[in-house]
C-alpha cells in the first residue's frame, strides 16, 4: 500500500528552546529519542513537523531516515546550508514570521508543547504538553526570582490550555496536581529508557582532560546548574581527598561549560584540586559512552531531578551510586547510598564508603529491567491519538 499523508496522524512537535550542544541537559536527550524512536517504529502512523531553531537542524537529519516527516523552522534563513546533510535532510520549511492560522494550513491534527507551552498554540487544535519537573516551587532559591516568576505563568498556562499534560515521574505528577490544582485524570507519566542510546554506538575514546588517569574516578554528568549542587560536591571531595591521600579516585564533571561552569572550575583551581577534579564538558554520545564505562562509580548529589536520567545510566553501565536522599531518587535507585545532599561531611564521607565498598551499592538489574518492559513511544503516540480525537469529536458536534 502506498503511503499517504491522509492517514497518517499530524503532530506539531515544538521543541523551539532547544539549543545545539548539550545545553538543555537531559531534555534535549529526551525528545530526540523519542523523535527517532517514532522514525523508526512508527513513521505508518505518524507525521511529525518538527519545530526547532535553525542551530539544531543538522543534529535532526536522522528525521529523514523513513516516512513524511518534515522540520519547520522558526525564523529566518541564517548559516545552515542544506546540502551538507549528503541527503538525508526531511523536507524543510522556514518561516520567519507565523500565521496566524499556521496549525490550521498545515492541517495538523495535535501539537505536542516540548517545553509545556508553545507560541504555535490556537484552541482549534488540541495540545499535549511536557512538563519534566516543578523545580520553581521545590527550589525557588536555586533560579533567579524573575524566573520563577516566568514558571509560574508558563505552568499555569500550560494547565489551562492543555487537553494533555505528560511528566517523566509519578513523583512530577503529583507535584502537578498539589502545586498548579491540575486534574490528575489529564495527567501521564511515561518512563524514559533514554539508556538503550548507548547500544547504537561504539565506545569513543576518553576526553584529553582525563585520559592521563592511573585508575577509575568518581563521575557527576550534569550541568552547571544551582540545584545540581557542585558547589558541596567539590567542598566534600576535597574533605574526601585531604583524608584519602594517594589512594583518592579522582573526580569527573561533564556538563556545558557555561558562566557557572567556569566559575566552579575557578574554585576547583582556588583550592588546589585542578589535578584531581576535571571538568571535561560536553562530549559526544560515543566518548560519552567511554568516560562512562571507565568510570568507578556515579556520585549524584542533585538535589532536586523530575527524573534522574544519570541514575538510570548508572544501572546500564552496572556503576555503584551515591545519591540524594531528597526527591523520590530511591525509586531509580533503591540499592543507591543515599546521603543528605545539604551535609558536606556527609557526602565527603559517602564518597568514601562509595571507593571501600563499591558492590553494596550496586543496583541488582530490577531497576533496568523495569523501564524495558514496554515501548514507550507507542504510549505517547496513543495520547497524541487521545488529543486528536478530541478535536475530531468536537468538531463531528459542532457540524
Amino acid at each position: 500500500m502506498t503511503l499517504t499523508s491522509q492517514r497518517l496522524l499530524t503532530v506539531a512537535y515544538d521543541i523551539a528552546r532547544l539549543s545545539a550542544g548539550g545545553t538543555n541537559g537531559g531534555i534535549k536527550v529526551h525528545h530526540y529519542e523519542f523523535l527517532r524512536r517514532f522514525v523508526e517504529k512508527h513513521s505508518q502512523e505518524i507525521r511529525l513537523f518538527v519545530f526547532c531553531r535553525e542551530e539544531i537542524v543538522p543534529e535532526l537529519c536522522f528525521l529523514g531516515l523513513d516516512g513524511l516527516h518534515q522540520i519547520h523552522v522558526l525564523g529566518p534563513r541564517r548559516a545552515y546550508e542544506p546540502r551538507s546533510s549528503n541527503g538525508t535532510l526531511p523536507s524543510l520549511r522556514y518561516w520567519p514570521d507565523l500565521p496566524e492560522n499556521l496549525l490550521a494550513l498545515l492541517r495538523v491534527d495535535a501539537l505536542y508543547a516540548g517545553f509545556g507551552f508553545s507560541e504555535l498554540y490556537t484552541p482549534e487544535v488540541p495540545q499535549v504538553s511536557l512538563i519534566v519537573d516543578v523545580l520553581h516551587r521545590g527550589y525557588p532559591e536555586t533560579l533567579p526570582p524573575a524566573e520563577v516568576q516566568f514558571r509560574d505563568r508558563w505552568y499555569a498556562e500550560a494547565v489551562e490550555r492543555s487537553v494533555l499534560i505528560q511528566t517523566n515521574s509519578e513523583y512530577c505528577k503529583d507535584e502537578l496536581v498539589k502545586e498548579f490544582g491540575t486534574n490528575p485524570e489529564t495527567v501521564f507519566s511515561i518512563g524514559l529508557p533514554l539508556h538503550g542510546r548507548f547500544n547504537r554506538v561504539e565506545m569513543g575514546n576518553l576526553p584529553s582532560q582525563i585520559a592521563h588517569l592511573p585508575h577509575r574516578y568518581f563521575l557527576y554528568p550534569a550541568n552547571y546548574w544551582s540545584h545540581k549542587n557542585h558547589e558541596r560536591l567539590i567542598e566534600a571531595y576535597s574533605i574526601y581527598k585531604a583524608k584519602a591521600g594517594d589512594q583518592a579516585l579522582h573526580l569527573v564533571l561533564t556538563g556545558q561549560i557555561d558562566e557557572r561552569g567556569i566559575r566552579i572550575a575557578r574554585i576547583i583551581s582556588e583550592i588546589g584540586l585542578e589535578d584531581y577534579i576535571h571538568p571535561i564538558g560536553h562530549t559526544t554520545l560515543t566518548d560519552y559512552k567511554a568516560v562512562w564505562e571507565l568510570a568507578h562509580s556515579l556520585v549524584f548529589p542533585s538535589l532536586y531531578e523530575g527524573f534522574g536520567l544519570p541514575l538510570l545510566e548508572a544501572h546500564f553501565f552496572q556503576k555503584p551510586v551515591l545519591r540524594s536522599n531528597g526527591y523520590d531518587s530511591h525509586l531509580l535507585a533503591p540499592q543507591a547510598l543515599a546521603v543528605d545532599a545539604t551535609n558536606v561531611p556527609e557526602i565527603a564521607d559517602g564518597l568514601a564508603k562509595l571507593q571501600a565498598n563499591p558492590h553494596h551499592y550496586r543496583d541488582d538489574g530490577a531497576t533496568l529491567s523495569s523501564f524495558d518492559n514496554s515501548d514507550e513511544s507507542s504510549i505517547l503516540l496513543g495520547y497524541l491519538g487521545k488529543a486528536a480525537n478530541r478535536r475530531r469529536k468536537a468538531d463531528a458536534t459542532n457540524a
